[in-house]
């Protein structure tokens, strides 16, 4: 039940971004608008496209043992 409750939450709110990048889009600066609806607002459940390096990976493990 929490599982569907959290993916209709994550459907109506993507819902609203779609409909939030429309206006950025029609309405905004075609040099500062954002290309995709993930770039103007990301939502859990979006793929990540950024990786992460080996070095990142331990400066974040030393953060945690601290």
């Amino acid at each position: 039940m929490l599982k569907g409750y959290e993916d209709k939450k994550v459907d109506h709110y993507k819902q609203t971004r779609l409909l939030m990048f429309t206006m950025v889009r029609l309405m905004g600066d075609p040099k500062t608008a954002p290309k995709t609806p993930e770039q103007l607002w990301e939502l859990p459940g979006d793929e990540n496209t950024s990786k992460v390096n080996e070095e990142e990976y331990r400066e974040i493990f030393k953060r945690f043992q601290k």
